[in-house]
């Protein structure tokens, strides 16, 4: 397994567990105005203070993005592409967001997969504050109440990154734990890992991420040291597990080699930061 050293002094927390209070909820977002705006508004409408959301097929004005680059500097292991943009309408096809705040304002990290009108399919991280939905969408997922990610400075990796934020619960009483993963461990095996620290059987997992590449149950590899992921489909158990890993889609530095299944485990260490909530099963 891959890792990497960071330029900061190695946290000592690798796994930051916040047991939380959510319900499912689903949003309708507004169009015509900042993506951001209109997940923030939507958030606040319900009361909520932070959330996992879904989106799947959307109808966009106009969407700007960014895939993983190499750092041009030693102040980072890696860093972002040039701003891509649709230059028009298109559509999002699959859209995962992690909705906290920053400096008290609302902020979503998302990664997805999308196409301007008549273009190839794509996938990266989404630049809320310039993308616009064409209509209304709903966007579902778990609303959290008393926590949620904040965005802070990580010494370890120089990035701004969320953190779990809030009120703690009881694990026990909880049907929900928001998780930041640090970098240079396995992320199947941290996820099993995180359900067992809760005291729970089992846990659906929604989130995304960076990984150090990517190696695939089957034996195909993302050599792509940057990359960003989306999880499509992933369970933790307590136990641990020997099956194939959580399913995903990612993309590295080859914005058009995108790649889709269930990683192998042990074999896949977080490069800058996993961002996750349990659900608990």
């Amino acid at each position: 397994m891959r890792t990497v050293t960071h330029p900061g002094p190695v946290a000592e927390e690798r796994q930051e567990i916040l047991p939380a209070e959510g319900r499912p909820v689903a949003l309708t977002l507004k169009a015509g105005l900042p993506f951001e705006d209109a997940v923030g508004e939507a958030m606040a409408a319900e009361g909520l203070d932070g959330a996992w959301l879904e989106i799947e097929e959307a109808i966009v004005s106009c969407l700007d993005y960014v895939i993983p680059a190499l750092s041009p500097d030693a102040d980072h292991v890696a860093w972002y592409s040039n701003i891509h943009s649709f230059g028009g309408p298109g559509r999002i096809e699959r859209l995962g967001m992690m909705v906290g705040r920053e400096n008290g304002a609302s902020f979503l990290h998302g990664h997805g997969l999308w196409a301007p009108t008549g273009g190839e399919i794509a996938m990266g991280h989404i630049l809320a504050p310039r993308t616009m939905l064409a209509a209304p969408t709903v966007a579902r997922g778990i609303g959290l109440t008393g926590a949620r990610f904040e965005r802070r400075p990580d010494p370890e990796t120089n990035f701004t990154l969320f953190r779990p934020s809030g009120n703690a619960r009881n694990a026990e009483d909880s049907e929900y734990a928001l998780v930041r993963l640090a970098p240079n461990q396995d992320f199947t095996g941290a996820l099993d890992t995180a359900c067992a620290g809760l005291g729970w059987d089992g846990a659906r997992v929604h989130g995304l991420g960076s990984l150090i590449g990517a190696t695939f149950e089957g034996g195909s590899v993302l050599g792509s040291l940057p990359t960003e992921f989306l999880i499509l489909d992933a369970e933790a158990r307590a136990e641990g597990q020997s099956g194939p890993g959580p399913e995903i889609a990612i993309v590295g530095t080859e914005g058009g080699d995108i790649r889709e299944g269930a990683l192998k485990r042990g074999e896949n260490a977080v490069l800058i930061t996993a961002e996750l909530l349990l659900e608990r099963r």
